[in-house]
């Protein structure tokens, strides 16, 4: 009987050597109801990664409105990668290992470090490729020189994984951001032959499977579950999607209230849900207790009473998601408080961002390219 059980044991212990649990921490929400940096840092963002797929391939993404961008990219300032609202977690960089807080964004594919954040030349295990990363574009800029090192998010670790060591400081109370999109040569900033920490972990057989687990509670304790999806965080079956086609972004659709969302990226990178502005208006204008003003810029805004917000829900892969009132809420003005969905100026596609993630746990399995849905405990 002993015998029978140690594979058993074997396989147990391997499997919680092979993964880890992080905690996710919140920015402080802020009041101010200027969209415009966080609009402009969007378009920017997908800007730049659509540009360089298109270099790369000829393909054009058409998720950006380029004679848009092009008009307002040089009467804006310099802008942050990110925002209040963000979730990050820490990871280790380097040996010894130096800690900071990233960003992890799906919507992104490099890992990319502040300057003052990781210092390659503190690591012994840290290498110089002597090769440059730039993916700036319009008012954003992001560029430095590539490095490889070890990189560890709680004990899942890996070496040799690529690192863009920035030139400045570009994330607003981040050390970084680890992108989790998917990462090739068409959308990649980094033209190297090494695997981002994705890959590689499991290529050195650092974990079992490619499981990135997100459970954000918007008032409670947020996790990111590596290598393994953890049950306990769950209140209810996992539904899991077809295989993802994008060979770019993970894709879902959704329906808010009945009203269809049809093939959004899911971005946690960034802090509202943004679509095209015919599409926002549409289905702000089917939302009961949400009324709709257009602001100067021609972005589409929805606002509630803060008494008395709407009810609202997610269905996706035919299980419904409460979408909470904490999550929803993007600040105040006034009485009225601000709907964390509104247009996107320049962008044609939607956008689902933070408070989507915070309807529910959300898993996303790169060796099946599947994402998986349940409730939260």
């Amino acid at each position: 009987m002993l015998l029978l059980l140690l594979p058993f044991f074997a396989l147990f212990f391997a499997s919680l050597s092979s993964a880890a649990r992080i905690d996710l921490f919140r920015h402080q929400k802020s009041n101010s109801t200027d969209l415009k940096p966080g609009l402009l840092s969007l378009v920017n963002k997908y800007a730049a990664i659509s540009r360089r797929h298109f270099n790369r391939t000829g393909e054009h993404l058409n998720i950006v409105n380029f004679d848009y961008l092009n008009l307002q990219k040089r009467a804006n300032a310099h802008s942050n990668l990110h925002s209040d609202r963000s979730w990050s977690g820490q990871i280790e960089v380097g040996f010894p290992p130096q800690k900071t807080l990233t960003l992890f964004d799906t919507g992104s594919s490099d890992l990319v470090l502040d300057k003052a954040a990781y210092n390659p030349k503190w690591s012994l295990s840290s290498k110089n490729l002597h090769k440059q990363f730039d993916f700036s574009y319009g008012s954003q800029h992001v560029a430095g020189d590539l490095y490889t090192d070890k990189v560890a998010i709680g004990g899942v670790k890996a070496s040799n994984v690529p690192i863009g060591h920035g030139n400045g400081d570009f994330n607003s109370g981040n050390g970084g951001t680890f992108g989790l999109s998917f990462s090739n040569s068409e959308n990649s900033a980094f033209d190297v032959q090494q695997l981002p920490f994705t890959w590689a972990a499991k290529k050195q057989h650092l974990i079992q499977s490619s499981t990135y687990q997100f459970t954000l509670r918007p008032t409670g304790k947020a996790t990111l579950n590596v290598g393994r999806v953890d049950l306990f965080e769950l209140a209810g079956p996992i539904t899991w999607s077809d295989k993802n086609t994008d060979h770019t972004f993970w894709r879902i659709t959704t329906e808010l209230n009945g009203n269809k969302i049809e093939n959004a990226i899911a971005d946690t990178g960034t802090n509202f849900i943004g679509g095209p502005p015919d599409q926002v208006k549409a289905l702000l204008d089917n939302l009961d207790g949400v009324s709709v003003e257009l602001a100067e810029d021609g972005s589409y805004g929805g606002f509630y009473s803060c008494q008395n917000p709407p009810h609202l829900s997610f269905k996706v892969l035919g299980q419904t998601f409460d979408f909470p009132e904490p999550a929803m809420n993007f600040g105040f003005n006034g009485d009225k408080c601000r709907l964390a969905i509104f247009s996107t100026p320049g962008m044609q596609e939607w956008i689902l961002g933070s408070p989507f993630f915070e309807t529910a746990s959300v898993i996303l399995n790169y060796d099946v390219r599947r994402m998986g849905f349940a409730k939260y405990r």
